[in-house]
């Protein structure tokens, strides 16, 4: 038995050896220039924007210097952000427009909402077209230090039509003489214990999401329009969700018309709407469907807050030999508009949850609660 208890004591002493000096900080380490990345570039966007900023030291409170601007951003010209692209392994062009091999950002200001960080950040941005196919290569150069940090990310497509409503043609704004009764051509979300799931096919990406955004214009007592908006957002689909309709494999995003509305009516409750109009009228909606890569999923998972006591989590990087922190992806995005069937649209001036808010029905009567 001593023989035991020696032996325990032992292989204790040696383990709490062995994470007292895995734990060991070395605060007179040399500074190592480690910046921040977030590169998520979607082909249907005319815009790609990087944002990168830097990881500092100092000596005084990290609250405070992180809303100094010169402390998370770099200096204008102090990096050179380009993207290239190869195929099976030989660069070609990297942007179907010009077809240049390089696309080279350009240093750009944008405000952000106030925050733990300054709203002024600097990013870096393109209007260059990228190609849905191939793979691009990400470099980050400090023309001060010559440090040079590397991302490597495959392009993807979006998601096709799937012949299912409401990724169907015809789309808005439908011709003149259309059967009105179509729901191919006029989705009707209406029936209130009804599940709806508008289908699609997956692409090459491994996260998808969906957004239902309804568009209504106000008719003000000036004889004006003000037009706006309100979504419905779904949660996230994974490849592994792919279900089987008839011969087809595809996903869906299933939902029940009372939950729509229930949705809707809280989301325009926090609009601030002024019912000082005429009435107000929803006349189309849109279809988003978002994907992105295992990266993506890879990045949310380390980004999201700790559950356990341990609150330490590994900082997540794709950057070769992880020389930088952060992500280089794709995210791409479908998107469809549609008209709305008759039915549909005077759902909301009679519905419990939105009538309150002077929708017109499809024949512009204020119907209301």
């Amino acid at each position: 038995m001593r023989i035991i208890v020696l032996k325990i004591f032992i292989i204790a002493s040696f383990i709490v050896f062995f994470f007292s000096c895995k734990n060991e900080l070395n605060i007179n380490a040399p500074y190592k220039e480690v910046p921040s990345v977030y590169a998520v570039l979607n082909p249907q966007d005319a815009i790609q924007m990087i944002r990168i900023n830097k990881v500092f030291l100092g000596e005084g409170n990290a609250n405070e210097m992180a809303q100094i601007s010169d402390s998370i951003n770099y200096q204008e010209g102090d990096l050179t952000v380009t993207l290239e692209r190869f195929v099976n392994g030989v660069q070609v062009a990297a942007t179907p427009t010009g077809n240049k091999q390089v696309i080279t950002f350009r240093d750009s200001i944008i405000k952000t909402n106030p925050g733990a960080f300054n709203t002024t950040q600097r990013v870096y941005v393109t209007s260059d077209k990228l190609y849905v196919n191939g793979q691009y290569v990400l470099k980050v150069k400090n023309n001060k230090t010559s440090n040079l940090f590397t991302a490597k990310a495959n392009a993807i497509d979006s998601i096709k039509p799937s012949g299912f409503t409401p990724f169907t043609p015809p789309y808005y704004p439908v011709a003149a003489g259309a059967n009105p009764n179509d729901p191919n051509i006029y989705p009707d979300y209406s029936v209130q214990n009804l599940t709806y799931s508008p289908k699609f096919f997956p692409n090459e990406g491994s996260i998808y999401t969906m957004t239902l955004r309804f568009h209504f214009f106000d008719s003000l007592f000036t004889g004006n329009k003000e037009y706006k908006y309100v979504d419905y957002n779904f949660g996230n689909l994974y490849i592994k969700d792919v279900r089987t309709f008839g011969s087809n494999k595809m996903l869906a995003f299933d939902f029940k018309s009372t939950d729509l509305f229930s949705s809707l009516g809280y989301s325009l409750s926090k609009m601030g709407l002024s019912n000082d109009i005429r009435g107000r009228k929803m006349y189309k909606m849109q279809a988003i469907v978002y994907t992105s890569t295992q990266d993506y999923i890879d990045f949310l998972q380390f980004s999201a807050p700790s559950l356990s006591i341990a609150q330490e989590k590994p900082i997540y990087s794709n950057f070769e030999n992880r020389a930088a922190m952060g992500i280089f992806t794709f995210r791409t995005r479908h998107s469809v508009f549609k008209e709305m069937a008759s039915t549909f649209i005077s759902q909301f001036s009679f519905n419990p949850k939105t009538c309150m808010y002077k929708f017109y029905t499809s024949q512009l009567v204020l119907q209301g609660c």
